[in-house]
């Protein structure tokens, strides 16, 4: 399972690498569209401004009015003035077309850069797609077998505390017929102690079936805490017992819940009571 979350874990990581580079392609493709729209617009004045100079190169070559007749006034003076004009007007008009067809070549190349540029997001966004579906799917197969395992220890923690429970019962019930109280059940008599029980009470409390510890956190002759006594009587099969304080208990409901107790854990409870 770490395994597979680490899977997942880099597949996001790749996700998100390709989502930055998708926001990268889509700032520059942003930027190339707002120099087309500015290479178009230079474009259309430059178409513009080769019309008049086509217009001007039509008029030299024809009649002349205007504020250009006083240009020519002679003969020989209207033919150089004449050549000059057409000269300038068609050198202008070449250097307008030079520069016509250079932004048009400039608008191809950003066109095509454009197009390189999508068709990378679009393949960065098929891989975001693979991306998201490998994780997914690793993820839903993380959580199937969390679910799985989940399962299985809620089973083995369920049949452990079965056991035990029924550990607890048998050893209650065998200390009755020790002591010849019959089957275990509310109200029953006293259990008999193990020797180590015996030495638990007379070193936790004395043998004071009433004694509460001096922070009132530890009650009863075996001083159990009130979460320990709860667990031990379940165990022992004594519902009723739970949420009773143990010192207001009966001595042989404590010593009940204490024998289900040492079937479940043995001296563990005690280990600083000297009876080691």
């Amino acid at each position: 399972m770490v395994q597979e979350q680490l899977q997942v874990d880099a597949y996001q990581q790749q996700y998100s690498v390709a989502s930055a580079k998708v926001a990268t392609d889509d700032a520059a493709v942003a930027a190339i569209g707002r120099q087309f729209d500015a290479d178009q617009q230079e474009i259309a004045i430059e178409t513009h401004t080769v019309r008049e100079l086509a217009i001007r190169a039509y008029m030299s070559g024809g009649k002349i009015s205007g504020s250009d007749s006083a240009l020519f006034t002679t003969n020989v003076e209207q033919a150089q003035l004449t050549n000059e004009y057409a000269a300038i007007a068609a050198g202008g008009m070449e250097t307008a077309l030079d520069q016509l067809q250079a932004s048009e070549r400039a608008l191809e190349t950003q066109r095509a850069t454009l197009e390189q540029a999508q068709a990378q997001d679009q393949a960065a966004q098929t891989r975001q797609a693979a991306y998201l579906t490998a994780a997914t799917g690793a993820h839903q197969q993380l959580a199937l077998q969390q679910h799985q395992v989940t399962g299985q220890l809620a089973a083995a923690v369920a049949s452990q505390a079965a056991a035990q429970s029924a550990s607890a019962v048998a050893a209650v019930n065998a200390a009755q017929r020790v002591a010849g109280t019959g089957s275990l059940s509310a109200g029953s008599g006293d259990p008999v102690l193990n020797a180590y029980l015996q030495c638990v009470v007379r070193a936790e409390s004395g043998g004071n079936y009433g004694a509460v510890s001096p922070n009132g956190f530890y009650m009863g002759a075996f001083q159990f805490s009130q979460a320990t006594w709860n667990g031990a009587a379940r165990a022992a099969g004594r519902p009723d017992l739970v949420g009773v304080p143990p010192n207001r208990a009966s001595k042989a409901d404590q010593d009940t819940v204490a024998v289900a107790l040492y079937a479940l854990d043995g001296r563990q409870p005690w280990l600083g009571d000297r009876c080691g």
